[in-house]
């Protein structure tokens, strides 16, 4: 009986240097993707910084943020990239944020992500991709829904609204209240922890200034 004991303690043991040797991998590998993207300057440095979290999403399968963050390197790549060869990396990265939303299904940030690739998805070709906007705006207006004090889904409402011709309900005085209000809630927003999403600040407030 002492023998299966210690046995059995040993192997919980091992069980738990194994979990914390992998989470303490997980923890790396996604430190030097969020570094790859500090650091990127062109589309090419984001396809790269979404191919490593490609591979992390493969082996993690049970957590959201690999696909997540694959998802926007994907689409910064394709803004960066301009128009006429956008369509490929946003399919990428809707197909990735549809894996997230898999993982971590009724999450905010990833309802404010898709939405914002949807827009840019029927920017490319407004006539043809106008269901694309409808999307889009059911994507931005649940991801409130789940969090209200999220600032990215307000922010992208922002955006969208102030790229969309006035003679369409755009225009930047339309877009002026939501860039605000994202703005206040950038100011008190906190992520949970240094792998969560914490983008658009610097974006948002450039927009706004150009409001006033």
């Amino acid at each position: 009986m002492k023998t299966l004991k210690c046995t059995f303690l040993t192997l919980l043991l091992l069980i738990g240097i194994s979990t914390f040797a992998r989470q303490d991998r997980y923890t790396a590998a996604m430190s030097k993707g969020m570094e790859l993207m500090a650091v990127a300057k062109v589309s090419d440095d984001f396809s790269l910084a979404a191919n490593h979290f490609e591979r992390i999403a493969r082996v993690e399968t049970s957590q959201w943020r690999p696909a997540y963050y694959a998802s926007y390197c994907h689409l910064i790549s394709a803004l960066m990239a301009g128009k006429d060869k956008m369509d490929p990396s946003l399919d990428k990265a809707l197909a990735l944020i549809a894996e997230a939303d898999v993982i971590a299904p009724e999450h905010s940030e990833i309802y404010a992500l898709k939405g914002y690739i949807e827009f840019m998805k029927m920017s490319v070709d407004p006539m043809a991709r106008l269901p694309f906007m409808k999307k889009a705006a059911a994507s931005l207006d649940k991801a409130i829904a789940l969090n209200p004090e999220n600032p990215r889904p307000y922010y992208i409402k922002g955006q969208n609204l102030f790229f969309t011709p006035a003679a369409f309900g755009g225009g930047k005085q339309t877009a002026r209240p939501l860039l605000e209000l994202a703005d206040a809630k950038f100011r008190t927003f906190k992520a949970a922890n240094a792998m969560d999403p914490n983008w658009g600040i610097e974006r948002n407030t450039a927009l706004l200034q150009q409001c006033k």
